[in-house]
């Protein structure tokens, strides 16, 4: 076979690869590269014939369950939307009681409930529960500061 042809094999397996994306008509393309230089430096028909089954059989053992592995690692589990929210601090832009308050958050500005008595302007708070589109929130203590 001509070196071209070992090209255009390694070409349709490519555009066939982008298809179907598991990898295995990766491997043959690789592989058919491989024989195309084999063919343009040996002349005989078993070099490159020897050389893209070697390889074929080489990259879908080795090359593929490493790139799978890679390409569809799993993330660690993160928090969004609502839950990312929790725990963050704010700034209390009213005074926060059981009925009424405000806070900015992330610089956006939020309804805000504290049950347990009141919050003054300007002081730091936690997110302890997003209950629909008010922030339930507690107070950030410094080591300065009693819990009253």
């Amino acid at each position: 076979m001509h070196v071209w042809i070992w090209l255009a094999v390694a070409g349709i397996c490519a555009a066939i690869e982008i298809l179907s994306f598991n990898l295995v008509f990766a491997s043959f393309s690789l592989a058919a590269l491989v024989a195309g230089l084999a063919q343009y430096f040996s002349g005989s028909m078993a070099v490159p014939l020897i050389s893209f089954a070697a390889i074929s059989v080489l990259s879908l053992k080795f090359f593929k369950p490493v790139v799978l592995k890679f390409l569809f690692r799993k993330t660690p589990p993160s928090d969004t939307g609502m839950l990312a929210l929790v725990g963050v601090k704010a700034v209390a832009t009213s005074e926060i009681g059981d009925s009424t308050g405000t806070i900015t958050l992330r610089g956006e500005t939020w309804t805000a409930r504290y049950p347990s008595g009141v919050i003054n302007v300007g002081s730091e708070v936690t997110v302890t529960e997003i209950a629909g589109a008010i922030a339930m929130v507690m107070p950030v203590f410094s080591e300065n500061q009693s819990k009253e």
